[in-house]
């Protein structure tokens, strides 16, 4: 019973594997990406390694002066491909180019890794680790050497709506002469400011873990401009030695300024943009326009922080008296327990009523303990806890049983708990919850762009209520973080971004004699729904815990059979076949042995095409199935109609029996009557002779 109609499917296929992949030169110990870069995977380049990238020579195939290298990125945390395509579009000299970014078939770990490969920097690093000291630079060499070219950056970012995010001394080059600049290094192969110092951060993005501090802004830039002068004109780190909770603390209790200053000695010239940069408000932080009128040699007038509301009296806390909000937040987040004793018998917003005397802020708080029951997730007291300290400090990241996050950094996060294991579960109690939706509600403006970020997680929460298959946390992974490759276990390894590169991944994991059970798991199947939504409702109930063995298979075949259409995939061999062999529950379907074998025998002809049409025709033939039990039917009637012939007869039989052994009887009867009468005639005749 082979498929009618090929045509229709096999023409037009594409190659027989993923395209635009670097592939491995067997010759040599490299890799060529897009048919132009080549990769030396046996000259690392050791001095430009980040912490989530591995540096290696590249050249250009097409340019031989090109001086290239490129970054290996680390598994399980997604760099920013979204900024990739922006960013090949910058060309100045204050920035590293960009060239390209791909995934190849990376030699030294037998799988496919993302790399960015960048235009190698013809200078030094200013700093190799912020512990480093350096000859403090003169206010005219920071001027010329380091402002302007930022400026020039900054504004090149600004113009594509990019964020740098790790402007720091350890990513910025010097060039060698007399009349150097220096050059801001990349910005693409780790999550928007994963990889930058938290004293470069401002502060509420340094409140947040590395993976969890969102997109950024400009404003967030041009903070670590102002930090970087800093460093720069000292020759040295000015918290160096200190926590990062001491640097928070002290950014808390005496703002950016003060605290990272204190009372190392600047310039006066150098005092005002580091004053004006460091200023913790983004409304009042210096701009790009602000830097420029500066550095054109207009002085601007000082701009002085707005004051922290402070309570008349002190709230005692874990052995500290605190006066302001969001510092007394900052300590509740460390002591959990003591925070929720003051929370539940009332005692904080009594303070914020009496000595505070902010209404306003007594009244979000009293909202945040009220609405925690609406949510679910985790137990009653961490949600109330997690939303008291948004309202205590709305610009501060959600924290919440030991994580701390901007909504829009919670999709790193969650790649991030996924690849290593830990966190996951306070992640998804954070979106289950609903905490970021509290936390765009206590912001002191609503803005417009709260709308696509409430929608988001709104959408993630209800897949994360969903326990079938393509759904639950798996899904929310792939809905927060559009460029995750499939986290599959089978096919994690090669990294697949789209369906085409999943399907091939899974051909050559069906070659594999420690292959599971099944081909699809609950990644494969979020990462499926995430890129293509259209699958048959039918067939994610048939796979799911509830579904039984013929609807789970027909289910599976259901699937890779739309996923094949709709990327065209082709051939894919070892998978039909692997799936072929999955199908006795359908076979079994089929009441005639003979056609059984049949049904078997073209599947496994037909998974030699590697078209999953050709199996679905065979499975789902439902003509066949309907003329093989029309004929087990007439096939049972013929049994039944031969049963009751063979008993009428049986009956006949026994009917006649029984007639024969009567008539026996009778004629012995007689017989014998006739035998004792002539037996008894001859008595007599012979006594009367």
């Amino acid at each position: 019973m082979p498929p009618s109609d090929l045509s229709s499917f096999l023409d037009g296929a594409p190659g027989a594997g993923p395209q635009g992949r670097g592939a491995v030169d067997p010759a040599a110990a490299k890799v060529v990406l897009g048919k132009r870069y080549e990769i030396f995977a046996d000259q690392p380049l050791v001095q430009l390694n980040t912490a989530t990238a591995t540096a290696y020579r590249a050249a250009d195939k097409r340019d031989e002066r090109a001086d290239m290298f490129a970054y290996v990125c680390r598994p399980g945390l997604p760099p920013r491909s979204d900024i990739m395509g922006a960013l090949k579009g910058v060309e100045t000299p204050a920035l590293l180019r960009l060239r390209d970014a791909g995934v190849v078939d990376w030699p030294l770990n037998r799988a496919h890794r993302a790399v960015v490969l960048f235009d190698r920097p013809a200078g030094r690093r200013l700093m190799t680790t912020l512990d480093d000291r350096i000859e403090p630079m003169l206010d005219e060499a920071i001027t010329r050497q380091v402002m302007q070219p930022a400026l020039l950056a900054l504004k090149e970012l600004k113009a594509r709506r990019l964020f740098h995010g790790c402007i720091n001394p350890t990513n910025i080059f010097m060039r060698p002469g007399a009349n150097s600049t220096v050059v801001f290094g990349e910005c693409a192969s780790a999550p928007s400011g994963y990889c930058q110092p938290l004293v470069f951060e401002t502060l509420e993005r340094g409140m947040a873990m590395p993976s969890g501090r969102g997109p950024g802004s400009v404003a967030d830039d041009m903070y670590a401009l102002g930090v970087l002068i800093l460093f720069l004109a000292l020759g040295r780190n000015p918290v160096g030695g200190q926590s990062d909770e001491r640097v928070l603390q002290a950014k808390l209790d005496r703002g950016s300024y003060a605290a990272l200053v204190g009372d190392a000695r600047v310039s006066a010239m150098m005092t005002e943009p580091v004053r004006g940069l460091l200023l913790d408000d983004p409304g009042q932080r210096w701009s790009l326009a602000d830097l420029d009128l500066w550095l054109s040699g207009r002085r601007l007038s000082p701009k002085q922080p707005q004051p922290v509301r402070r309570a008349q009296r002190p709230l005692s806390f874990a052995g500290r008296d605190y006066v302001a909000a969001r510092s007394l937040a900052f300590a509740m987040e460390r002591s959990p327990i003591e925070a929720v004793r003051i929370i539940e018998n009332g005692e904080l917003e009594t303070w914020l009523r009496r000595s505070m005397e902010d209404e306003t802020l007594a009244d979000r708080v009293h909202e945040g303990t009220q609405s925690a029951s609406s949510g679910s997730g985790g137990t009653l007291s961490d949600r109330r806890l997690a939303r008291v300290l948004m309202a205590l400090d709305p610009t501060a990241p959600i924290r919440y049983r030991g994580i701390s996050v901007m909504p829009e950094g919670i999709g790193v996060a969650l790649a991030e708990a996924v690849s290593t294991g830990v966190h996951v579960q306070e992640v998804a109690e954070v979106i289950s919850a609903q905490l970021p939706i509290f936390w765009i509600s206590v912001q002191g403006v609503f803005s417009p762009e709260h709308v696509p970020i409430v929608k988001m997680f709104e959408t993630a929460r209800n897949y994360l209520e969903r326990i079938s298959p393509g759904f639950g946390i798996e899904r929310v992974l792939y809905h927060l973080n559009p460029g995750m490759p499939c986290m599959g276990a089978m096919v994690v390894d090669e990294y697949p971004q789209e369906l085409d590169d999943l399907l091939y991944a899974m051909e050559r994991a069906a070659e594999r004699p420690d292959r599971p059970t099944e081909p699809l798991d609950r990644h494969i199947m979020a990462f499926i729904l995430s890129r293509h939504g259209g699958i048959n409702e039918r067939s994610l109930l048939g796979i799911g815990p509830t579904g039984k063995p013929l609807e789970r298979v027909l289910g599976i075949l259901d699937i890779l059979f739309e996923i094949q259409r709709k990327s065209r995939a082709f051939p894919l061999p070892k998978l039909c076949g692997w799936v072929a062999t999955m199908m006795d529950p359908a076979i079994e379907r089929y009441r005639s042995g003979t056609l059984r074998d049949r049904v078997r025998d073209e599947l496994a002809k037909q998974a030699e095409t590697g078209a999953f049409k050709n199996l679905y025709v065979i499975v789902q033939n439902n003509n066949l199935v309907q003329r093989d039990g029309a004929a087990f039917d007439l096939a049972k009637r013929e049994y039944q109609l031969a049963r009751k012939v063979i008993q009428h007869r049986q009956r006949e039989l026994d009917q006649r029996e029984k007639f024969t052994t009567g008539i026996g009887r009778q004629v012995a009867a007689v017989v014998a009557c006739l035998l004792s009468a002539v037996i008894l005639a001859a008595i007599v005749v012979g006594g009367v002779a």
